[in-house]
């Protein structure tokens, strides 16, 4: 659970983060200086304790698969579909991440579900769109268009992150998890850089404070620190239980913005927080055994 609450904490304060970096700059250029910047220092952190493990070359695909679902394809997908709806309508897809992780591990690696992560995902998911609906009736209502290709971005991105799940549970079996979290971000970082040149995007950032100490965070809190323990969490826990963190972090993050943003809770959005806490205990409530 300690590691849960690290993942959902800092990932729950970046969706914050990620609004104060919204305007002139594309997000193929943000996503790449965020991840270059915490590849880089996150391989220098681990070199000077000496723990750094560089991949070998059988793991070099399954690196490379890893980098473009979760350091580059998913990231690009949620930027581009907060562009046509809500980030609170994105949360709502995102917190299906459990169920397409559970699908995926079934289908491809022959794992069947356990019926408490059911149960506690649906009771999750529940929650997530509870809190949300509000903003979902209204999105909807507003613009069928937008929504539907926001909502197609969204669960692209989610399909890449729940992807990006599976191939690192299977490199956590013999690869450094830190270190391959830092080498995948380097390669996400090389990739999002790349495409930014294709497309004819200036590498060059914003010298604004906002902008800049929005992207310290994103790098080292949301990156390095939330990154290590999430995929930390995924080897320890396994992809589906891991995934139940995408249910959690939007409530943290609506916490936040009641703080600096003024958000206003209802009824509603109270009950979707109890059920997605309830989704919580059952995945992962373990009970004591006896002596």
């Amino acid at each position: 659970m300690f590691l849960l609450g690290i993942v959902v904490f800092f990932w729950g304060l970046s969706w914050y983060a990620i609004t104060l970096q919204v305007g002139d700059i594309h997000p193929v250029v943000s996503i790449a200086w965020r991840f270059g910047i915490a590849g880089i220092v996150l391989c220098a952190w681990l070199q000077m304790r000496r723990e750094f493990q560089p991949p070998t070359r059988s793991q070099i695909p399954l690196l490379c698969l890893l980098s473009v679902c979760l350091f580059c394809a998913n990231f690009i997908s949620f930027y581009y579909a907060s562009g046509y709806i809500t980030s609170g309508l994105v949360s709502i897809v995102f917190a299906a991440a459990v169920f397409i992780t559970v699908f995926n591990q079934w289908v491809w690696a022959g794992v069947k579900p356990m019926p408490r992560t059911l149960i506690g995902a649906a009771f999750g998911f529940t929650g997530i769109a509870t809190l949300f609906a509000p903003s979902l009736f209204s999105t909807v209502a507003a613009n069928q268009h937008n929504t539907a290709i926001g909502l197609s971005l969204s669960v692209l991105g989610t399909w890449f992150f729940s992807v990006g799940n599976l191939v690192s549970a299977a490199l956590s079996k013999e690869a450094h998890t830190p270190s391959m979290v830092g080498c995948g971000m380097l390669i996400g970082a090389a990739i999002c850089t790349l495409a930014a040149l294709i497309i004819g995007e200036s590498m060059a950032l914003p010298m604004d404070a906002t902008y800049l100490a929005a992207l310290v965070y994103l790098a080292i809190g949301a990156s390095v620190i939330a990154f290590v323990a999430y995929l930390t969490l995924v080897a320890k826990a396994g992809a589906a239980q891991a995934g139940y963190a995408t249910v959690l972090f939007p409530i943290v993050a609506l916490a936040i913005s009641t703080f600096l943003e003024g958000y206003q809770w209802t009824l509603t959005a109270m009950i979707g927080v109890v059920l997605a806490s309830v989704g919580a205990t059952i995945v992962f409530y373990r009970p004591a055994t006896a002596a």
